[in-house]
């Protein structure tokens, strides 16, 4: 048994540790939607702009995945059905949203076309599965180094 103050210990370094994820999270999804934004649409939003977009589209993921955990329940069906459903309700965020800043005019004097306007679905779309795609390479990558990683140190365990 441990003492309350080693518990509290614990789980105020979970929290941190919560805290710390949230955070990388939010930089690194941020990043990567600047990035597709930049390859569909060729321009780059604000990182605020894509901050707040990135929250956003958090916020209503987390929810669609509560709400549909709660009616379908756990499996593949399930997650696959959440999965599509995040992906649309996702693009639907990012059409609304990400909008080119600037005004009626552009830098060199011509006219900025589209300055302010919403882009296509069919783009927010794209957009969301170069997220996706650069997401599930990430977790790949990231899953074969901390697989590497705590896989052998479990191996050193066992021999030991």
């Amino acid at each position: 048994m441990g003492s309350a103050a080693g518990i509290g210990a614990l789980m105020g370094m979970g929290i941190g540790m919560i805290l710390i994820g949230i955070v990388v999270w939010l930089v690194v999804g941020t990043l990567i939607l600047m990035f597709a934004t930049k390859i569909v649409e060729k321009w780059t939003p604000s990182f605020v702009k894509a901050l707040v977009v990135t929250v956003v589209c958090g916020i209503a993921a987390f929810i669609v995945n509560w709400i549909l955990r709660l009616v379908l329940g756990f499996g593949v069906f399930a997650s696959l059905i959440t999965l599509a459903v995040n992906f649309v309700v996702i693009a639907a965020v990012i059409q609304q949203l990400l909008t080119r800043g600037g005004g009626t005019v552009a830098g060199d004097g011509a006219l900025a076309v589209g300055a302010g306007a919403k882009m296509a679905y069919s783009r927010a779309c794209l957009i969301t599965l170069i997220e996706y795609v650069i997401g599930i390479i990430l977790a790949v990558i990231f899953g074969i180094i901390f697989g590497v990683m705590f896989g052998g140190a479990m191996m050193a365990a066992m021999h030991h």
